[in-house]
């Protein structure tokens, strides 16, 4: 991740380029914070090279915005990456943050302009792998020569990931009736929103399995993790707060 910075007046523009993850975000938030603690509250945070980002950066993203808007300051966003239109519009967070389409426009608008035009995101297709409909591998753990056969993750929980898997006996590897409440699996998944290459793999057992009713020849199972690496697990339980933040920014009114 590379970030250049510019001045307009009171204004600091600062350029992303690259992928803004978790590894980055230590090093990125402490140069921006110092530019906080210095007395900067107006900022334009320029993405058009932007080629990722994950929810812990999102995440903090919105902290900034928070804090600058306590220090009657403001963030603004400019230029969005396609990435990054796709990520807000899926998320529901296009409404959080104001996204200019330049950074003219942007500094136009910490000036006072009231003709200011914001970015149009409307039309940008909403990307499901953001919200964890991904696929995942799975095999038996007692019956390991049945076969890998794959689903479909729908969300992830502390304790374990949901996922959908077809019904129909032409389809799938492992036959439904084999899918009960108790049997254990093997399971690889990867979650792109919280880290791009990384695979995450379990031992789990089946918790819930329910009929879709919206999805004929589907069924929704819940694992609930038996065995897995601690490191993959504290990354995944950061996943899901920084879901629940990204929900709660999302969908204020229906926080209790």
């Amino acid at each position: 991740m590379k970030i250049d910075r510019r001045q307009a007046g009171d204004v600091v523009i600062l350029a992303f380029t690259g992928e803004f993850d978790a590894f980055n975000l230590p090093t990125i938030s402490e140069k921006i914070n110092v530019l906080i603690e210095k007395g900067t509250t107006q900022f334009v945070f320029n993405l058009h090279l932007l080629k990722f980002i994950n929810s812990s950066a999102l995440g903090y993203l919105i902290k900034v915005s928070k804090q600058l808007r306590e220090l009657e300051g403001e963030l603004a966003l400019s230029q969005p990456s396609k990435f990054f239109q796709s990520t807000v519009s899926t998320l529901g967070l296009d409404q959080i943050f104001k996204i200019f389409p330049s950074d003219e426009e942007a500094v136009h608008y910490f000036a006072g302009g009231e003709d200011v035009v914001l970015a149009e995101i409307k039309e940008v297709p909403v990307d499901e792998k953001l919200l964890g409909s991904t696929v995942m591998f799975f095999k038996l753990l007692d019956k390991p020569d049945a076969g890998m056969a794959v689903g479909r993750i729908l969300s992830i929980y502390e304790d374990g990931p949901t996922f959908k898997y077809p019904t129909d006996p032409d389809k799938v590897k492992i036959a439904p009736e084999e899918m009960v409440i108790g049997r254990k699996l093997w399971a690889k998944f990867r979650q792109p929103f919280l880290e791009k290459e990384r695979f995450f793999v379990v031992e789990a057992e089946i918790v819930m399995a329910v009929d879709l009713e919206d999805e004929p020849g589907a069924s929704k199972y819940r694992l609930r993790y038996t065995d897995i690496d601690p490191g993959d697990r504290k990354a995944l339980d950061q996943f899901v707060r920084d879901q629940d933040l990204l929900r709660a920014e999302a969908n204020p009114k229906k926080v209790t």
